[in-house]
């Protein structure tokens, strides 16, 4: 952890915050918003896992001929705007019981299902927001959930700049005028 905060001494509490937890990044993000956030998926299908060879055969350890299942989703806040673009790569015996309804958000609904949780971080960096905008830097976190025996789930979450800054903002505050 004494790595991860080093890597981003500069940015704002609320940053440090999140490459720091272990925990659901989704309750952090209901917080860090102060709103419920929902979910959009721009692309899921199963796969061999030779296809994501990486995440599926070397990180999650499957079969190059086992099925896979690669999800690509959006987090937004209630006036749809990114807070996160995420990749997600589901592997296991029971893969198909780790993947969420297309309007619940992964973290609640693997906790939802009764599924003993662990999270094994991989990496948390600087990237590239995908979505462009004036700030092309994010904040990047890779980590698994492993589920027990249903299986583990490969977890890449992109951080919108906007809401998950690497560096403080400095704007001018009003002067504070005596009497």
């Amino acid at each position: 952890m004494k790595e991860r905060l080093n890597q981003f001494s500069s940015a704002p509490p609320q940053t440090r915050m999140l490459v720091c937890a272990d925990g659901s990044t989704t309750l952090l993000l209901d917080a860090l918003v102060g709103e419920r956030l929902s979910v959009r998926i721009d692309h899921q299908q199963q796969v061999p896992a030779a296809h994501v060879r990486r995440i599926g055969c070397q990180i999650l350890g499957a079969a190059p001929d086992a099925l896979v299942v690669d999800r690509q989703t959006r987090i937004l806040t209630p006036d749809d705007e990114v807070i996160s673009v995420n990749r997600v790569v589901i592997a296991g015996r029971e893969s198909d019981r780790l993947v969420p309804p297309p309007d619940e958000l992964l973290g609640p609904y693997l906790k939802k299902v009764g599924l003993a949780l662990k999270r094994e971080p991989i990496a948390v960096s600087r990237d590239i927001w995908p979505l462009g905008g004036t700030s092309p830097a994010c904040v990047s976190k890779e980590y698994i959930i492993d589920c027990g025996s249903a299986g583990r789930v490969y977890v890449h979450e992109r951080f919108n700049p906007r809401f998950v800054p690497l560096e403080p903002r400095h704007t001018l505050e009003p002067l504070e005028r005596d009497g």
